[in-house]
């Protein structure tokens, strides 16, 4: 799939369970206002859509689109289940996703509950820090291409607001950008910048 692309439309019924082989995908809502709603990042080696893999149910409204160019694996739910059935590690590792899943869900309500622009987009920066982060020296590089539009769309607010506390933190020197790449510059004081 290309960068942009829809794997999955949230209307249609999924075409099968995909593996990621590269790349990066994006899953969202589009509340009834037309706003999008980031609920996840994917990586390489995750599986989308895996709660409809996992119990049948699709969700309706649940859009998954590539954030760069993308490389899948397909195979259909049966085939997941019977290769689960006959492979520990398989079975073993769809558990281990599952179980992110809820902790990335749980993080997200917690990012939610700050009151504050800042304190949300600093829970969300650490967050995406820690799951997506590579040290470089002092910094942190957020490999995944997130957006300004992206970390407003994940923390329920508007890009010019996103955006406008973002500048805040660049201009601490808290938080800056490599390449279209987010970075922590300083860790421990974005981090007490929270407490």
């Amino acid at each position: 799939f290309s960068k942009e692309e829809t794997i999955i439309n949230g209307f249609d019924e999924p075409e099968g369970i995909y593996l990621i082989k590269s790349g990066f995908i994006k899953a969202y809502s589009i509340s009834k206002a037309g706003q999008g709603n980031l609920l996840s990042i994917h990586e390489a080696g995750e599986f989308i859509p895996l709660p409809w893999a996992l119990d049948g149910a699709h969700t309706t409204g649940l859009f998954y689109e590539a954030m760069t160019d993308v490389t899948v694996l397909r195979a259909s739910k049966a085939k997941l289940r019977t290769a689960m059935g006959k492979n520990t590690w398989l079975s073993q590792e769809v558990l281990k996703q599952t179980v992110n899943m809820i902790t990335l869900y749980t993080q997200r309500i917690q990012t939610l509950e700050f009151r504050s622009a800042r304190e949300r987009i600093i829970a969300e920066l650490l967050h995406l820090a820690e799951r997506f982060g590579e040290s470089q020296g002092t910094e942190i590089l957020i490999y995944a291409p997130v957006t300004h539009q992206d970390i407003a769309d994940s923390i329920n607010m508007t890009r010019e607001t996103a955006s406008r506390a973002l500048e805040l933190l660049f201009e601490e020197g808290l938080v800056g950008q490599k390449d279209h790449l987010f970075t922590v510059l300083d860790l421990p004081k974005l981090q007490m910048a929270l407490s």
